[in-house]
């Protein structure tokens, strides 16, 4: 794998079939030629959120677009594809922000938002997150796009086929001694701020119990350090 650094990423939602040229537009295309000035012949990086990334040299710009040719693709396994993240919508929405932005930085690529029944947040905003996870995997020079879906409830992780995988601090085994098999889809569920429900505890009483650390952690502060033990 090559590793790079010290290069502005930018995101393209076109590329050629034939992976010969990509197309900067919108807000992309406005922070490459407005802020950083970039002209005809310079190089560009870009991902297309799906594993790779391009390294190109502008060959066309206009009053809206740009295109660059493609000189070199990166490409990226991700090995976390098998995990998704189960988070509850909280109260302060920069609390979330930041649970979302870090733990895309390391390398988390799927994400469930659900609204607890004991629920503090608003209404689920997964357009503002899939916003700020963007921001996240050009500024830590990732190549996989995360996936945010919102879920009504925890009803609807139940009725998954994913190993579910639930924070205790009464657990007897650690996440860090706990063995994933990479060929097993996962479901690390957080508690919400208000705590679970009598009714959600007894959906997810089947789930694998872990403990996570000794203390009590905030919730942003709990999905950040699971991100961390297993990337």
């Amino acid at each position: 794998m090559e590793y790079l650094s010290n290069i502005e990423l930018y995101f393209t939602s076109f590329v050629s079939e034939d992976e010969k040229y990509f197309t900067l537009l919108d807000d992309e295309f406005h922070h490459s030629t407005k802020v950083m000035r970039n002209k005809i012949s310079d190089k560009l990086f870009a991902t297309n959120g799906k594993g790779k990334i391009f390294e190109g040299s502008i060959e066309e710009m206009s009053k809206d677009f740009l295109k660059s040719t493609i000189i070199k693709i990166y490409k990226y396994q991700n090995n976390l594809d098998n995990i998704t993240f189960c988070i509850p919508n909280l109260k302060n929405p920069e609390r979330l922000k930041f649970a979302f932005e870090k733990c895309t930085e390391l390398g988390i690529t799927n994400f469930l938002l659900y609204k607890p029944e004991h629920s503090v947040g608003k209404n689920l905003n997964t357009e503002r997150l899939s916003k700020i996870t963007l921001a996240a995997v050009k500024q830590s020079l990732r190549a996989f796009l995360p996936k945010i879906e919102a879920i009504n409830s925890v009803t609807d992780l139940v009725k998954s086929d994913s190993g579910i995988l639930l924070f205790e601090q009464t657990a007897s085994t650690k996440l860090s001694d706990f063995k994933l098999d990479e060929d097993k889809k996962y479901i690390f569920v957080f508690g919400p701020e208000g705590g679970f429900s009598e009714n959600e505890f007894t959906l997810l009483k089947d789930s694998t119990k872990l403990k996570l650390t000794e203390n009590r952690l905030r919730s942003e502060t709990a999905i950040v350090k699971a991100a961390s033990v297993i990337t």
